[in-house]
């Protein structure tokens, strides 16, 4: 049986010690058997996110579903 899976997109930041603590967008689902998340610093970083996230649950026989917490954003700009 097909489920929903949601792919969530928000922002973050790195601790200073890391990239000197500059913010981040996290690309990212989890399932009970699999999931992923990668931090991203372009918007050409998260389109491949945004992609390979679609691509996995997809495979896996699930439904993508994005969920964008980044109100200051258009989602419709990264498909």
């Amino acid at each position: 049986m097909k489920k929903q899976v949601t792919i969530v997109i928000e922002k973050g930041r790195y601790i200073e010690s890391i990239k000197d603590g500059r913010e981040y967008t996290s690309v990212g689902f989890q399932t009970s058997k699999y999931g992923s998340a990668s931090p991203c610093d372009t918007d050409e970083q998260v389109n491949n996110a945004i992609a390979s996230c679609k691509e996995w649950i997809i495979n896996e026989g699930d439904i993508p579903i994005i969920e964008n917490t980044i109100e200051k954003r258009q989602l419709t700009q990264w498909f």
